[in-house]
């Protein structure tokens, strides 16, 4: 499903601005903004953060092998509003948020056992803080691409209309991806 979520994306028109920038400000290993270079064939200039250094490191691995060389990257806590940031304006954000991960639990069934629904209100906290960080940086107009793997709406549908409500923004693609028949 992670290779989906960007479907809607199309490889910009000829004579449109060049490159586009993105912010992959959650960007763990790195398969969405791999997913994103393919999609927007190579012409876009991309950034990554995550909070986490050691994951990080499996993102290098990947855009190596991905043939991504040209890219900047940091380490920094999004969801911290006196966190560190480049003062950089992006056409694009990714923000596959980090979440319950209750859309997983059909390959990590312990971690239902384990659920406590109370995690579902911290995550959304967390998931508020980081986008209100993020958005900022987006240029007037860009998109903001919002993406979890939980299959609670508090993390998704509400999440969709906290962002369309407080930033006025226009949903343009809302999906259930369903990895499983």
């Amino acid at each position: 499903n992670s290779q989906q979520v960007l479907n809607f994306i199309k490889e910009p028109e000829a004579g449109s601005k060049q490159p586009i920038s993105v912010w992959d400000c959650c960007a763990a290993s790195g398969g969405k903004s791999i997913l994103l270079y393919d999609l927007l064939k190579g012409k876009c200039n991309i950034t990554v953060s995550d909070i986490r250094p050691a994951i990080l490191c499996n993102l290098h691995l990947r855009f190596k092998k991905a043939n991504i060389k040209n890219y900047q990257y940091f380490i920094a806590d999004i969801a911290n509003p006196t966190a560190p940031l480049p003062a950089t304006m992006y056409d694009i954000i990714i923000c596959d948020a980090p979440c319950t991960g209750s859309g997983t639990w059909s390959r990590t069934p312990e971690q239902l056992y384990f659920f406590d629904v109370a995690t579902i209100a911290t995550y959304c906290q967390l998931q508020k803080n980081i986008i209100d960080n993020a958005f900022p940086h987006l240029v007037k107009g860009g998109i903001f691409v919002y993406i979890t793997c939980s299959v609670f709406a508090k993390e998704n549908e509400a999440i969709a209309t906290f962002i369309e409500q407080k930033y006025k923004l226009e949903l343009l693609q809302q999906s259930n991806l369903f990895g499983y028949d």
